[in-house]
């Protein structure tokens, strides 16, 4: 539209010189006012419809070799393979008078608190941004490296064996170097979307996306919706697409010791293949019980598999952007609060004794606790400090952040709950474990999610039943304006 004004504008200008000169002049005048003044004006009614908003990336590939983490009978080697580069991305809401937020995406299996907590402390004295306007999302790729979180599962052996012997030197060395080094990288990429923020029309809209299946029941629960947020400059020119969806980064399985982002990272790259220019974020929603479906394409090679199921949100994503989509004109307010969710049982040394004889990861884990409470160190009683965060974008978007591995019930409770245009997503903030339902919790088939896991994750046990009340109590402590329905849970 500027363009076709200064054309105007121009045409104005040059109007043939036949009369006085003092004419010309003022025509000319007056036509260069009216020209600016119709600019301005398109400005000001555009700058009604923006928020300002900034996007950045960051390279945080490992530089050395490495393990990685997610599969317990992966390869015990280190790999220096790299398929596909991972990035850390981020996207920065509103002005400086406003008090800007700031959303992170990471290529990784999770985050750790220590590692949020070092990166949101930063930005608190550094640029002044409160707790609650930062945000930080793992894709919880299975081809990425160990973060820390999950360094008994690199002690795995066999289903039925585990060793006592601590990492190799050099193993745990490029561990601790690549996480000392992480939260830097991300504190880079969250200044750098900082000073990328200029104005910007936002909106959203909600697709869905069929590859996820419940792993643990034949039509079991699932979420399937696949909200998508879109950022265009003034002109409409695509500079970022925020997409979230439930599902493990699995497509990849242990055969595989070779750093990939799996469909995680495929999408990203193939939605900016469509949209040069533009950074593409995945964050993933309560899917920690749903895996990739691969009917259909089981005979294809691993990595055609990978691009399959990445193909099928970068297509939904295509139909989504050519769809109106719901404008969203209001910058992020955040809310933060962080609730402890207790163990249900913590054993005594005795019981831990017993425990040494399992020959499987609940027995190594016993090793571990005695050796802990040997050096006068004690259990604990709970995850304390659980994270739950919401970011409301006025009445136009409800952003949802949980912690840990949730699985779809979270998902499924809190659209039942607040309605379904909200948007949820885990893996949030800190992954300490998988967070079950109470309806998982009394499930034999979700065994893994509800105790070995812990183990795992160098839990002491299973959580107790109300930790999925708490979790929801939480949220809607933090959205007090979202009357809830009234139902029943049992």
């Amino acid at each position: 539209m500027r363009t076709i004004l200064m054309i105007h504008c121009k045409n104005y200008l040059a109007v043939e010189y036949n009369s006085k000169f003092y004419l010309a002049v003022i025509i000319a005048f007056t036509m260069v006012m009216n020209c600016t003044n119709a600019i301005a004006g398109i400005i000001k009614t555009n700058a009604k419809g923006t928020i300002e908003v900034g996007v950045a990336r960051i390279d945080i590939t490992p530089e050395t070799p490495i393990r990685l983490a997610g599969f317990g009978v992966r390869s015990k080697l280190e790999t220096e393979e790299v398929l596909m580069r991972l990035n850390a991305k981020a996207l920065a809401f509103g002005s400086d008078a406003q008090g800007p937020s700031i959303l992170i995406t990471v290529d990784l299996v999770g985050i750790s608190s220590h590692i949020t907590n070092q990166v949101t402390e930063w930005l608190a004295k550094n640029a002044g941004i409160e707790r609650s306007r930062v945000v930080i999302c793992a894709s919880h790729t299975h081809s990425g490296p160990e973060i820390g979180t999950l360094l008994n599962i690199l002690q795995y052996r066999s289903p039925i064996a585990f060793s006592d012997s601590l990492l190799p030197v050099s193993h745990m060395n490029h561990i601790a170097h690549y996480v000392d080094q992480l939260p830097g990288k991300l504190e880079q990429v969250a200044i750098a979307a900082l000073q990328n923020r200029k104005p910007a029309l936002v909106s959203w809209g909600i697709g869905e996306a069929g590859f996820a299946k419940n792993r643990r029941m034949a039509n079991g629960p699932v979420d399937h919706a696949m909200p998508l947020l879109r950022v265009t400059d003034i002109e409409g020119n695509i500079r970022a697409i925020l997409v979230n969806y439930a599902c493990h980064a699995v497509v990849l399985d242990y055969n595989s010791n070779k750093i990939h982002g799996d469909w995680v990272g495929e999408a990203q790259q193939l939605i900016e293949q469509k949209h040069p220019g533009a950074i593409a974020l995945v964050a993933i929603g309560c899917g920690a019980d749903a895996n990739p479906s691969l009917e259909g394409i089981e005979k294809m090679a691993p990595l055609e598999q990978v691009n399959a199921i990445g193909s099928i949100i970068a297509t939904e994503a295509e139909r989504l952007l050519s769809t109106p989509l719901q404008p969203v004109t209001a910058y992020p307010v955040g809310r933060f609060k962080q609730i402890d969710l207790p163990f249900a049982h913590i054993p005594t040394v005795d019981e831990l004794i017993e425990q040494t004889n399992n020959k499987t990861v609940k027995g190594y884990y016993a090793r571990l606790a005695l050796n802990t409470i040997a050096r006068g160190g004690a259990l604990p009683l709970s995850v304390a400090a659980y994270p739950v965060q919401t970011w409301t974008f006025g009445k136009q978007l409800v952003m949802i952040f949980l912690g840990g591995e949730a699985i779809s019930d979270y998902s499924i409770r809190l659209k039942n709950e607040l309605g379904e245009k909200i948007w949820i997503n885990a893996y949030s903030n800190d992954v300490p474990c998988y967070v079950p339902s109470r309806r998982a919790l009394h499930e034999p088939r979700y065994g893994y999610e509800d105790e070995s896991s812990m183990y795992y994750y160098n839990k002491p046990s299973r959580f107790a039943d109300d930790v999925e009340d708490r979790i929801i109590t939480a949220v809607h402590e933090l959205l007090p304006h979202y009357k809830p329905v009234k139902r029943s849970y049992k």
